[in-house]
């Protein structure tokens, strides 16, 4: 199985990182003098993805004018504009037309050293509608969300962070069947809060543990650390 198309969710306020996002979106915060979402785009490319397709909401056009069709980076460039209150689940639900029939979806404030093809592998192996990766958060950078039991399926994902029994973080990263707009709502909905335990549910979701740090600029604090990771591996300098 090859991915060639990835969706970015890219339309929140990115409150926590006010004031830094008072004249930009969360994706566009520099790092290391580059948009953060630059770097993602990147890495996308890198691994053989050839459409992108941005959900934006808040001030899109600080997207748009900056990444253009994809030309510059050698691939398609897509973009869906909607409400800036629209919740993730909507904005991907806004966009069926457009989604081949499997794809990658990511957050655009979450950076992983993404191996398309063995997240890809694991995906094809256990034959779910549905993939998440999952770090193992040995490390404890962050409080766990996700249980992955043995057989590789997600048994619990648990968004407000209390449950003891989780044993890693969701980042984001998913291989998505497209079948799996079929059980998504009319109403304006999370995808996280309302689609993975509805996939779950299902058995129909399956969740690739990595010990392999992710990097967030979810709030400032956070972006120095980034910005160090990117210098340490020289990344898009």
């Amino acid at each position: 199985m090859v991915i060639k198309q990835a969706v970015i969710l890219a339309g929140g306020r990115g409150g926590r990182l006010m004031p830094l996002t008072k004249d930009r979106p969360k994706p566009m915060v520099e790092v290391n003098s580059k948009p953060f979402l630059e770097y993602l785009v990147g890495e996308l490319k890198k691994n053989g993805i050839e459409e992108i397709i941005m959900l934006l909401g808040y001030m899109p056009d600080k997207i748009v004018d900056y990444f253009g069709n994809g030309e510059k980076y050698g691939l398609r460039i897509k973009y869906s504009i909607t409400s800036i209150d629209d919740e993730t689940g909507t904005r991907i639900r806004k966009v069926k037309k457009l989604l081949n029939e499997k794809f990658l979806l990511l957050y655009s404030d979450n950076y992983w050293p993404l191996n398309l093809e063995k997240i890809c592998e694991f995906y094809a192996r256990h034959n779910t509608l549905a993939s998440i990766t999952v770090y193992e958060n040995k490390d404890g950078v962050t409080k766990n969300n996700t249980l992955v039991d043995e057989s590789g399926l997600v048994k619990i994902y648990d968004k407000s962070r209390t449950d003891s029994r989780v044993n890693g973080v969701e980042i984001g990263f998913y291989i998505l069947d497209k079948k799996v707009l079929d059980i998504m709502p009319e109403e304006n909905f999370s995808f996280e809060a309302n689609i993975l335990p509805k996939l779950i549910e299902m058995k129909q979701l399956s969740g690739y543990l990595t010990s392999e740090r992710y990097y967030s600029i979810t709030t400032p604090d956070k972006i120095s650390v980034v910005a160090k990771y990117f210098s340490s591996i020289n990344l898009l300098k």
